[in-house]
């Protein structure tokens, strides 16, 4: 097996060689966590809500694969909006990194700002097979990725295997793609020093989520929390997610 280098390169020659010269871009830049105050008006909020039933969330370092915090870890919830990452990575599994400059520049259209015209283009080029090969190549949870249906620790495990470039295709895509996300509210209280941060959101309805993948201190982590039930019609997420980073990673 290849080791962390090794894989590394291979996707970042994969990323120059594929992706790159194909003419697709990405189109914003990867920008560092804001480093706002996180308030003690936010505190209480995270310390009601940690054990919500109508929440699920997961705190992972990645280096070392040990779950730091979980609660209602395997629940499922319907994505919104955060499976796109995940159906993107399964069409470049199915192509082994051969797309097409279209096919390409959807994948950051739907990671980058989420729009969900690219991410109906992905999923006509996929289908539940590709899903499941996907999921069982890369020992990552039984979820419905397709139908909308994740949890948080299938989530934590996608970025595991996306920050550590296990995945054959798209590692570095992926990563640059979901560091140039235009939402979220965790990444605005978490410290300034953070450089290295992507990740997801998803909204539909009742249901809200954020996740993301991060450096601190030279260790990566992911954070990754589902809701519903309108749990968050305010910043809610932004609290939770702040709340658990200063329990956990801080």
């Amino acid at each position: 097996m290849l080791g962390y280098s090794a894989r590394k390169a291979r996707a970042q020659w994969e990323y120059h060689n594929r992706f790159l010269a194909s003419g697709a871009r990405l189109r914003f830049r990867s920008h560092s966590a804001h480093g706002r105050p996180f308030t003690s008006g936010m505190e209480q909020v995270y310390r009601a809500h940690r054990r919500d039933p109508r929440i699920g969330y997961v705190v992972k370092n990645l280096a070392t694969g040990r779950y730091l915090a979980e609660f209602q870890a395997d629940k499922l919830f319907v994505g919104g909006s955060m499976p796109k990452p995940a159906v993107a990575a399964v069409l470049l599994e199915k192509r082994r990194g051969n797309l097409t400059r279209d096919e390409f520049q959807h994948v950051v259209y739907a990671c980058d700002k989420s729009l969900n015209a690219s991410w109906f283009y992905l999923l006509a080029r996929i289908n539940q097979a590709d899903e499941r090969s996907f999921e069982w190549k890369y020992n990552l949870p039984n979820v419905e990725i397709i139908n909308n249906w994740q949890s948080p620790r299938f989530y934590a495990e996608f970025y595991e295997r996306c920050v550590n470039y296990r995945l054959d295709h798209g590692c570095e895509l992926l990563l640059e793609a979901m560091r140039r996300d235009q939402y979220g509210l965790g990444r605005w209280v978490m410290p300034a020093s953070i450089t290295y941060i992507g990740g997801k959101t998803g909204n539909y309805g009742e249901w809200d989520h954020e996740s993301l993948f991060f450096y601190h201190r030279g260790t990566p982590y992911a954070i990754v929390l589902y809701t519903r039930g309108h749990f968050a019609p305010g910043n809610q997420l932004g609290c939770m997610m702040g709340g658990l980073f200063r329990d956990y990673c801080a």
